[in-house]
Order: structure tokens, then C-alpha cells, then sequence
């Protein structure tokens, strides 16, 4: 019976909530350039507990579950942009619906996104359903973390505490100095500059494709780490090693690139295919299957792979990726240009995900890959939830 209760007291509070007036105070005007920033500041606790008195009543630990969730899929901040007396823009922090919350590592709870909208008259910017349509860019990179907001009625004899115990366990306050900082760094960029494509959330649902099954699996972990060992190559007239240039590169982690492979490394160190991307079976024996797969509306794909032929083994594994790899030049001679190399990305299985080991281009000519130009050995470090 506590269940049941428990359940509709969350299903009052997410789904019913549009009936109430939410409750903001203005808590910063700044003035810089020609323009005004007024800083409203939409109270989680407050607004919670005005849509439904009963989360009082409930016991610390189905509190600390509605509070996740409510942060989550709510807006706490809108940093409106005033010209002329006019709002023109809003820069809206939000709780991020696909991620999680963790108890224990609260280092990981940095879970918060950036809308940026142009203003719209008789438009409700606390409700994402109001104004998602709306939405030019949405930010998915800070530095901070934390389930608590040191402008909340709530913490107002908190001050000098890094948080408090609240709704079952250690809550960290994230300082409204570090929110500021934040968001007034993105509207310089955006304003003055250009904000880098790597901040900017993309939509990762169009990269679902369970034939390529690594794409799905890397969600069950919170990051994962890449290290790539890179050689660059040259040989002699007998196929000799002549120079050797290695270089040691990490990526924090690959989950980060779904969607936004913007250069040749992001590309051919993890292709990401999109589900509009067909694969077609092109021969099949007693050893595997090979399929050739037709890109459709996949830009990073398109620009820099053609030809591309997945081979699975019996257990309809990945084995290998090979394509024609497309490097686009510019100079003064032959103004923009495109070479081609062969790509092939060789997987095995780490831990229970089947990803690229090694990667190898190799000149036109060299169809086995005899006489690589660039060789990456590629290594993970996994982080669970």
C-alpha cells in the first residue's frame, strides 16, 4: 500500500505538475557590453513541496529518490538576456532526464544541461514540454557537481558548509559563484565567440543501431576511458621500417564523441553509425558473414568513410571494419582536396564489450595492409554506474 502511495505521490509531481504556479525569485542583475542579465532562480524544494505537501511526510529514503528525479527533469535556473529593456535570449540550467544520480561518488553528479532559446512571448520557459522546440543549443559540458544550490530557502543557515544531510544521505551545495561562472563563460561564447561543437549535447538516440551492438552497450557503463598508442611510418625501397613516429594519446571518454565525431580521429578510432544506416549481407559461410552498410544522413561517416565492410564471425561478432578513408587537404596549389587511403579497425572483446585493438591506413596500393602508414593500438579503462 506504501508503494502504491509512494508512486502517486510521483506521479503528481511529474505528471500533473503544469497545474501549479511555480515559485522563482530574481536573485542577480548584472550589466555588461549592451546588454542586462537578470537571474531567475526556480527553488526545487519549494516548488516541490508547494505541487505536493505530502513529500513531507514520506520517509528519507522515497524523498532522496523524488528529489533525484525531480532535479532531473526540472528547471533550476533561467539567466535571461535583456536588450533594450527587452528579453531577448534565455540560458536555461536544467537537470539532465538521461542521466543518473549516484549515492556514493558525488563527484559523478554532474548532471545538469544548458538550454539556449530565443525569447518568445506567452511562452513558460520552467517548462522544458513550453519551450524545447524552441531550443537553438543545448550544453551538456560543466565542471560542477552536486545535488544541492546554495540560493535554496532550504540551505539559508548553510553558509561556509560544503552541504548537508538531506532525504537520506550527504548532499554537496554547489555555490551559486560556480553556476555563474559557468553559464557567463558559454554567454561570452556565445555572444562574442563561437561555443566548441564538443560542448554542444546531441541528440544520441539517432545512434542506436543493434547491428553494430558496441553503440548500445557503452551505456551501461558511466565512462570509458580510451588510450591510443600512434604510429606514423615511412619505409624504404625494400619495405623497411625507415622512421617511426610514436605519439601517446587519451581520451576521457569515447561516450563523449556519440554524435559528435567532428574530426578523422573521433571517426575511425570508434565509427558511430546512425539507425538510418542499412546494412546489407553481401556473402556468409560456416566462418562468418560480411556486409557492406549504405550511410544515410551521417555526416561524420560520409565525410571521411566510403566503401565501408563489416565482417562478423560465426557467433556474429564484429571482426573487423574496412573502408576507404578520405583525407581532406587544402593548399595553395590544388585548393581543397581529398586522398584515400585503406582503413581497416580490428576488434576484440575487453571486458564484456566487443571495440577496436588496432587500427591500420595503408596506401591505395597496399590492399593486406603490409606496409601500414599509421598503426593505433587502442586500450580501455571501464567505469561502472
Amino acid at each position: 500500500m506504501k508503494e502504491k502511495f509512494v508512486l502517486l505521490i510521483t506521479f503528481l509531481i511529474f505528471g500533473l505538475n503544469t497545474s501549479f504556479a511555480q515559485k522563482s525569485k530574481t536573485i542577480e542583475k548584472l550589466e555588461f557590453e549592451n546588454y542586462e542579465l537578470k537571474v531567475i532562480f526556480f527553488d526545487p524544494y519549494e516548488n516541490l513541496v508547494s505541487e505536493n505537501p505530502e513529500f513531507k511526510n514520506l520517509d528519507s529514503l522515497k524523498q532522496g529518490e523524488i528529489w533525484n528525479k525531480y532535479l532531473l527533469n526540472n528547471v533550476i535556473y533561467d539567466f535571461q538576456l535583456i536588450q533594450k529593456k527587452k528579453i531577448v535570449k534565455h540560458y536555461i540550467l536544467r537537470g539532465n532526464s538521461s542521466k543518473d544520480i549516484y549515492p556514493k561518488d558525488l563527484t559523478r553528479n554532474n548532471v545538469y544541461l544548458l538550454d539556449i532559446v530565443n525569447h518568445k512571448k506567452n511562452t513558460n520557459f520552467y517548462r522544458l514540454s513550453d519551450y524545447s522546440k524552441m531550443i537553438d543549443k543545448t550544453i551538456d559540458k560543466f565542471s560542477f557537481y552536486g545535488t544541492l544550490f546554495e540560493n535554496m530557502e532550504l540551505l539559508k543557515d548553510n553558509d561556509g558548509k560544503l552541504g548537508k544531510n538531506l532525504f537520506g544521505r550527504f548532499r554537496l551545495k554547489i555555490p551559486y559563484s560556480t553556476i555563474q561562472n559557468n553559464v557567463m563563460t558559454l554567454i561570452g561564447f556565445d555572444l562574442f565567440g563561437e561555443i566548441e561543437t564538443e560542448w554542444i549535447a546531441n541528440n544520441t538516440e539517432e545512434f542506436k543501431n543493434s547491428f553494430f551492438d558496441y553503440q548500445e552497450k557503452i551505456d551501461q557503463y558511466f565512462k570509458i576511458e580510451r588510450i591510443k598508442k600512434i604510429y606514423v611510418r615511412t619505409y624504404d625501397q625494400n619495405g623497411e621500417i625507415q622512421n617511426e613516429y610514436p605519439r601517446l594519446n587519451t581520451d576521457e571518454d569515447i561516450k563523449s564523441y556519440v554524435g559528435k565525431m567532428n574530426r578523422i580521429g573521433d571517426v575511425v578510432s570508434l565509427p558511430f553509425f546512425k539507425s538510418t544506416d542499412k546494412v546489407i549481407l553481401i556473402e556468409k559461410d560456416s566462418l562468418g558473414s560480411k556486409y557492406k552498410v549504405e550511410i544515410t544522413n551521417n555526416k561524420p561517416i560520409e565525410k571521411y568513410l566510403e566503401n565501408i565492410v563489416v565482417l562478423k564471425n560465426s557467433k556474429g561478432e564484429i571482426e573487423n571494419i574496412t573502408a576507404t578513408l578520405l583525407i581532406h587537404g587544402s593548399s595553395i596549389d590544388r585548393g581543397d582536396y581529398v586522398e584515400r587511403e585503406n582503413y581497416i579497425a580490428y576488434f576484440k572483446t575487453f571486458k564484456d564489450l566487443i571495440l577496436p585493438y588496432k587500427i591500420l591506413f595503408s596506401p591505395l596500393t597496399d590492399e593486406k595492409f603490409e606496409k601500414p602508414r599509421i598503426e593505433i593500438e587502442l586500450d580501455y579503462l571501464f567505469h561502472r554506474k
